[in-house]
């Protein structure tokens, strides 16, 4: 669990774009939730292979609006800690996941509550929900999600899901029994035990 300072927090940041080599954990000043906004302490982080993408290079980071220095990661659970003037239906105390467009790995991020984008969002974790398991939802479970919303899967449908092990086919997995459809998955070797129900 991380510790705070009343001067600091720590944040993952990159000078330059590439792989793993890059990332660099830093002491950052605990930014402050403005109007509309709120403050999370952040207890989860989730990577997906989308994060890598974008701050792979320059080139890329840009088509996503990022620029150096930059942080890292997306998916994120934690925990209100403060509230900006004009927010409603957020408190202290509550525990939320969501996007925060590659700066999730972090001790603290802010977000605009009517921001409407899964790249900066909230939303309120439900019950029985643990931070570990919210934190993979936004991005995998927003991608099956939205492509299962194009077929719209019934009772009647048999869905071929490539990549059922992986992240997001899990989630899709998931989403097309819920729709009353059958599901056929694939997936490599080394997920048949997991894909196996």
């Amino acid at each position: 669990m991380p510790v705070w300072s009343d001067r600091g927090s720590r944040a993952v940041q990159l000078d330059s774009f590439g792989g793993p080599e890059v990332l660099d954990i830093r002491e950052v000043p605990i930014p402050e939730a403005g109007p509309g906004q709120v403050r999370v302490r952040v207890t989860a982080a989730g990577l997906n292979p989308m994060d890598w993408f974008m701050t792979a290079d320059a080139d890329t980071a840009g088509r996503f609006g990022l620029t150096l220095p930059v942080g890292f990661g997306t998916d994120y659970a934690g925990v209100v800690d403060q509230v900006g003037d004009g927010v409603t239906g957020f408190a202290p105390g509550d525990r939320v996941f969501g996007g925060a467009l590659s700066r999730a790995v972090a001790d603290f991020v802010v977000i605009d509550v009517a921001g409407g984008a899964a790249a900066n969002e909230a939303h309120h974790t439900p019950d029985g929900v643990d931070d570990r398991t919210a934190a993979t939802l936004t991005i995998a479970g927003r991608t099956a999600s939205a492509a299962l919303a194009v077929i719209e899967p019934g009772p009647d449908d048999t869905v071929l899901i490539g990549g059922a092990g992986g992240g997001v086919g899990v989630f899709a997995v998931q989403l097309a029994r819920i729709a009353g459809a059958r599901v056929i998955g694939t997936g490599s070797a080394a997920s048949a035990d997991y894909c196996v129900i």
